[in-house]
């Protein structure tokens, strides 16, 4: 059941939580946030292919998922608390320097800057509990961010004690165990034992949809500034072009298949969903996995353009064919919660890529990216024509 709110002028304070009457777009502040997470991919991307080894890009995607966690529930937050009422544009500030740091961080997390990683982690959500804790005084939400801040405590201990294990095995492994712990404490809705359950998120609908459609176009600039600074770099060689066209068409896909489908309805689908909660909970692992394949792209796309004759390894092959995968797998996901359907376009899609790394150590580069490309095409395709045949029928 849906936790009630007190009116926003119940008792002598007036508390950060969204007026129902008022506007629910998105705020400017946001926007704003939003950019110290595209260079959290930025950052990502260049670390996955300079980096070409499967520890590498296991611990690529460990950060990823710490830098979209600190995106989705600051989000959660500004769905919950107006970004124009005291604290929360504090936070969301003090949220966008820490995410900042992070990337700046990112390349030597498991070097010398463990700990500026870690740690900021720690202080975001530290600062950010107790802010909220105090400005909720008094009240029955307060109850939400005290759970919250328990876990924190908790997940944060291992941040920090793996960022002062010096083996870079150790510190993957007490990461991912940190990062399990939060990931799991948002999806139960920070559990305590002997207490009852916390209420079930509440949600507005116009604004949750406009925050994903609005990361996921902006993750797609990543693979957009890749092509170009890489080309740019480069001399301009028919082969090289040639990738730089590709990687423009597999953006130009992406994008289309996204507000062609799922992503265009999903404010709707929040609406008229009768566990509109649920959506909540599945929409950041299915965009996750969207923004881990652009990503994953990106990184491949500048290999790609730098050597385009270069026959892929197993983890460029990861990227290139991996990078697709993820993006139809989050595609997946995403209409099955909106359409409450399994689409097998992209299951087929996912099959071909796995099919496609069999033959890729056998090909140039290039050919494995349009070829990757052409997969993403062809289910966004196939997708389109079902839907067209579905609504003149």
């Amino acid at each position: 059941m849906a936790e009630k709110r007190e009116p926003v002028g119940a008792g002598a304070r007036r508390a950060p939580i969204r007026a129902p009457d008022g506007s629910q777009r998105t705020d400017l502040l946001e926007l704003f946030f939003d950019l110290a997470l595209v260079a959290g991919l930025t950052m990502t991307s260049r670390k996955m292919a300079a980096d070409q080894s499967w520890t590498g890009i296991v611990q690529a995607l460990v950060l990823l998922s710490t830098l979209f966690a600190v995106w989705v529930t600051t989000t959660l937050i500004t769905d919950s608390y107006s970004p124009r009422r005291r604290p929360v544009p504090l936070l969301i500030l003090d949220s966008m320097f820490g995410l900042m740091l992070m990337s700046a961080a990112l390349p030597t997390a498991f070097g010398d800057h463990g700990l500026v990683f870690g740690g900021t982690w720690v202080v975001i959500f530290l600062v950010r509990g107790l802010a909220l804790v105090w400005s909720l005084r008094g009240r029955r939400e307060q109850e939400r961010p005290v759970r919250a801040l328990i876990w924190d405590v908790g997940s944060g201990s291992l941040w920090v004690a793996g960022a002062l294990v010096a083996d870079r095995d150790w510190r993957l492994g007490l990461w991912l165990a940190a990062l399990t712990a939060d990931y799991t404490a948002y999806g139960l809705r920070f559990p305590i034992p002997g207490r009852p359950p916390l209420p079930r998120y509440q949600v507005v609908p116009e604004h949750l949809a406009e925050r994903y459609q609005q990361i996921y176009i902006l993750s797609l600039g990543e693979l957009v500034l890749v092509s170009v600074l890489s080309l740019g770099h480069q001399p301009f060689t028919a082969d090289r072009v040639a990738a730089f066209g590709a990687a423009f068409l597999t953006a130009a896909v992406l994008w289309w298949s996204y507000a062609r489908g799922a992503g265009a309805t999903l404010r709707a689908a929040i609406e008229s969903s009768p566990h509109p909660t649920r959506l909540v909970q599945t929409n950041p692992y299915a965009h996750w996995l969207m923004i881990a394949g652009v990503v994953g792209t990106a990184a491949g796309v500048e290999r790609i353009i730098e050597q385009p004759g270069e026959r892929p390894g197993g983890p460029m092959t990861a990227l290139i064919l991996g990078g697709a995968g993820l993006v139809l797998c989050g595609r997946a996901v995403l209409e099955y919660e909106v359409y409450e359907r399994l689409s097998m376009f992209h299951v087929v899609g996912v099959v071909v890529t796995i099919a496609l790394a069999l033959v890729a150590p056998h090909l140039p580069g290039l050919a494995v990216g349009v070829a990757a490309g052409l997969v993403l095409a062809g289910v966004a395709a196939a997708e389109f024509l079902r839907v067209r045949r579905r609504s003149t029928g």
